[in-house]
This record gives structure tokens, sequence and C-alpha cells, in this order.
């Protein structure tokens, strides 16, 4: 169901949203250690914290489940746990996605982060130094290795947190075996995309064609029960998604980058600014 679809039934989009309390991604941060090259988020400024805990007090009504991402949400330990703090009282749940540098190297910073998610995600888009520096997936020239990813997994495991694995398939990687790590960390989830094109960046060296990315998945089929696998079609338009400026946004592939009105101020009608989603609810059941 889209959100017109939801409008022909006369049901308006907030009362769509407290019956079905799906979970948001919220981007709250653009800042990030690492510079990929296919990161799809637009430079947009930092709201201050009292901001932000305005627009998660709003947000409680109408989603599950923030997942707290970016840029890279550990840039900011405090704002960050702050916000998951939060989010708990508020009756949500929390997970996150992370590229890990900061958990890896900067470890007594996160430790609540543990007690607070339900899910981590680490994104790995490859094992290999020489193509993690390819992709911009480095900080001061460090690359994460194999054994830190490997112990970082088996941190977020061990503190009762369900593992998940993001990859993004791209043409630099597009050949990579990554079984032996997911054999080696058995994450409870995995994560497949397709690079997505971008109407507001270029990259267009860096896209492959489904039958590509479909052949790295099919390399993988021995983890196909833990395996959620986004195409470019699955991905389009199945994501609750909020960005830095607590304004709801499309993705990278609708050329006009519509962005709804603030939710940290008050007087932002709520239902005016979920007419600015774009979600397919098809797609978004589909990729649980």
């Amino acid at each position: 169901m889209s959100m017109a679809e939801v409008a022909s039934e006369k049901k308006s989009v907030a009362q769509f949203l407290k019956e079905n309390r799906p979970k948001l991604n919220w981007h709250f941060t653009t800042a990030c250690n690492f510079k990929c090259r296919y990161c799809f988020i637009d430079a947009a400024r930092n709201v201050k914290l009292p901001d932000y805990l305005v627009a998660l007090e709003r947000l409680a009504p109408y989603f599950s489940e923030i997942n707290f991402v970016g840029g890279e949400p550990t840039n900011d330990s405090r704002t960050l746990l702050t916000l998951m703090r939060r989010t708990r009282e508020l009756g949500m749940k929390c997970s996150m996605v992370t590229n890990g540098y900061n958990l890896i190297h900067r470890p007594d910073k996160f430790d609540e982060v543990f007690d607070l998610c339900e899910c981590i995600g680490i994104s790995v888009d490859s094992l290999s130094s020489e193509t993690n520096r390819s992709i911009g997936r480095q900080h001061a020239r460090q690359v994460i290795s194999f054994d830190e990813y490997v112990g970082l997994c088996r941190r977020i495991k061990s503190a009762g947190c369900r593992l998940k694995i993001n990859t993004v398939v791209s043409a630099l990687n597009q050949d990579e075996d990554m079984s032996d790590f997911f054999r080696e960390v058995n994450p409870d989830r995995i994560k497949l995309f397709q690079i997505k094109p971008s109407m507001r960046k270029v990259y267009g060296e860096l896209l492959i064609s489904t039958e590509t990315y479909r052949s790295f998945v099919a390399r993988h089929r021995e983890f196909r029960e833990k395996m959620v696998c986004e195409d470019n079609d699955l991905m389009t338009d199945a994501y609750y998604m909020l960005n830095s400026e607590c304004r709801f946004m499309s993705d990278c592939s609708h050329q006009e980058n519509r962005k709804s009105p603030s939710i940290a101020d008050p007087s932002t009608d709520m239902e005016e600014a979920f007419g600015y989603l774009i979600v397919t609810q098809e797609k978004y059941e589909k990729r649980y």
C-alpha cells in the first residue's frame, strides 16, 4: 500500500502509522569518519540535541522502533546515547547501523549502546583492505581488519544484541566471497544491497547490473535463510526515513528530493509532514 492508497481509503497517514507502527530509519547526523564513494546522504545541517528530543517525542505515537543511522551514528556518542535512552523511555525499540570503527577504536564510550539496542548492524562491504580503501571505507588511512570485524561481531552477540551485516554490492566488490566471514560471525541477518543509482550524485562507474548482483547473492546461497536481498527495485520507496534536520525524506532515486517541514518545530503539522513520505508498504514489509 502506497501513501496515496492510504489516502484513497479515507484513512490519514497518521492513522495508518499509529495502527501499524513501522520502523523509522533516522539519519540523525550527516557526519561520518569514512568517505564512501556511493554514500547517498545529502549534506544537511545537524540540529541541536533539544530539537532532536522534541522530534523524538513527536515520533513516539507512530513508530515502534528507531534505527539510528547516518552518516555515522557513533561520531557523537553523547547525542547518540541521549537519543537512545529517550527512545527506550518513550516505549520504542532502538537499533543502529554503524561502520564499526568507533566501536572498535573507542569502545569505552559505547558500552551502554549494547544495553540499549535490540540489534546492531555493521556495514561490511569488503574484507579486502585494498577494496575498502578504493570504496573510501577508511579513517586516517586505517581500515578495519577481518579480525577486528570478527571481534566486534562477537562482542555484539555476547551482549545479547542481534547482529546484522549490511553489504552494498558494487563494481568494486562484485567478485568477493564473504562466506568465510559469515560462517565465522554467524549473523542473525544478512542484508545484501545492489548499489543504487542516485539522481544527485555521480558514481556511475560503480553501478552493476541486476544479473551481476544476483551472481553475488547466488555465491552466498548457503546463508539464504538469513539473507534479505534488496535489488534496486525492492530498495526504492521501501523505507521510512527522517534526516538530520528532522525532515521526512525520500530515497536517493528521486530527483526532486522532497523533504517535509521539520518536525522539531512544534508548529509543524504531523499529517502534513507525513505527506512527504514516499513508501510502498508492500516493499517495506517484504524487507522483513
